[in-house]
């Protein structure tokens, strides 16, 4: 366990390459945007559409999940340099 945490740790400090990077920017427009719509609806007292409460989850979700396989896949050598 010590040495997963290790390796998380190892893999976050770590600078990602730019296409991965992109990803990570993305998937936070997305979420924070899907967030921004719906505390709107809330706070606006409206009721949110059938189609907006089944997606929703997937707008938050789904770009967290990528921005996490984005960063923590990368696998470094000893040098500190992403390993292809």
């Amino acid at each position: 366990m010590r040495e997963f945490i290790r390796l998380i740790k190892s893999r976050w400090h770590h600078s990602m390459p730019k296409f991965f990077k992109v990803i990570c920017c993305v998937g936070a427009l997305v979420s924070g945007t899907a967030l921004a719509v719906n505390e709107a609806i809330v706070l606006g007292g409206a009721v949110a559409p059938e189609w907006w409460v089944s997606v929703y989850p997937y707008f938050v979700g789904m770009p967290a999940a990528a921005a996490f396989v984005a960063k923590f896949t990368q696998t470094y050598g000893s040098d500190g340099k992403a390993q292809q």
